[in-house]
C-alpha cells in the first residue's frame, strides 16, 4: 500500500505527493483522508460551520475541517439531540486543520477523520446546562473542576446512540475515559429501549491507550473513506 506521512512542519499550502491515480478525476474532485491518524493530511476538506444545535468552542473555529462524511455525521448527530432535547446544543472542538497535518494538542486529528465533542451536563437541580467549554468529569456523574456539575447520563447516551445507529459515515472509534464508558453503559443497560445498541456501545465506546483519558470529551473518529484504502490508513502510525 502507498502510503506518504505528512512530515511535521510541513506547511498546509506546498504541493504533497499522490499515486497518479490520485492526481486525476474523479479523486481529483474528492475529499482525500491521507496517511495514517497520527501521520497524515488532508484534501479538499469539508468546514464544519455552526448552526441551530450545534455551535465551536472559540479556540477551535481554525480546526474545523473534515472528511464531508464526519462533518455530516456531526450535523445529523446534533440534529438528533435537538429534537430528542430541545434546547440542547452540541459543542464542536477541534476536527483537523484546513490541509491536515501535525495539531497542537492532539496526538491524532491530522486526517480529516477525528472530531473532539463536549459532553452534556446539568447543573445540580437537574437543569440542563449549556457549556462553552470542556469539563472534565469522574465514573461518578461529578465535574471534577468543582462546579457542581454533573454529567447528563441521558444526552450523552443518546448522542452516543445517535452515532451508533448512523451507518453512514462509516464510525470506527469513540473514545471517552474507561470510567464515563462504565457509566453509559450502566445507564443503557438499564433501560429497555436502550439495551438493543449494547452490542455495538460496548465495541466502539474505549479509552484510548496513548493519550489522556478522555474524560472531558467524547473523540470519534471514522473509518477510511470508500476507494482509498491505497493512500488512507485506519492504525495510528507506530
Amino acid at each position: 500500500m502507498w502510503l506518504m506521512a505528512q512530515p511535521a512542519g510541513h506547511a498546509a499550502g506546498k504541493t504533497r505527493a499522490l499515486p497518479k491515480r490520485y492526481q486525476k478525476a474523479p479523486y481529483s474532485l474528492k475529499s482525500l483522508s491521507v496517511g495514517h491518524p497520527n501521520a497524515g493530511w488532508q484534501a479538499r476538506a469539508s468546514r464544519l460551520k455552526p448552526r441551530r444545535g450545534l455551535t465551536i468552542k472559540k479556540n477551535s473555529r481554525n480546526h474545523c475541517y473534515g472528511h464531508p462524511s464526519l462533518v455530516k455525521m456531526l450535523y445529523r448527530s446534533s440534529r438528533d439531540i435537538a429534537r430528542a432535547a430541545p434546547g440542547s446544543v452540541m459543542v464542536l472542538g477541534d476536527l483537523s486543520a484546513k490541509g491536515g497535518g501535525p495539531l497542537a494538542g492532539h496526538q491524532s486529528h491530522q486526517s480529516g477523520r477525528d472530531a473532539d465533542i463536549a459532553f452534556y451536563a446539568k447543573d445540580k437541580n437537574g437543569k440542563s446546562v449549556q457549556l462553552d467549554h470542556f469539563v472534565a468529569f469522574g465514573s461518578n456523574g461529578k465535574a471534577k473542576d468543582g462546579s457542581g456539575l454533573v454529567f447528563d447520563d441521558w444526552r450523552n447516551w443518546l448522542l452516543v446512540q445517535s452515532w451508533l445507529r448512523d451507518r453512514r459515515a462509516g464510525l470506527s472509534h469513540i473514545f471517552v475515559s474507561r470510567g464515563l464508558r462504565g457509566r453509559l453503559l450502566k445507564y443503557a443497560q438499564s433501560r429497555k429501549s436502550f439495551r438493543k445498541h449494547l452490542p455495538r456501545a460496548k465495541v466502539l465506546l474505549k479509552q484510548p491507550g496513548d493519550s489522556a483519558a478522555h474524560d472531558d470529551h467524547f473523540h470519534v473518529r471514522i473509518a477510511c473513506p470508500k476507494g482509498q484504502a491505497d493512500i488512507c490508513s485506519e492504525r495510528p502510525r507506530r
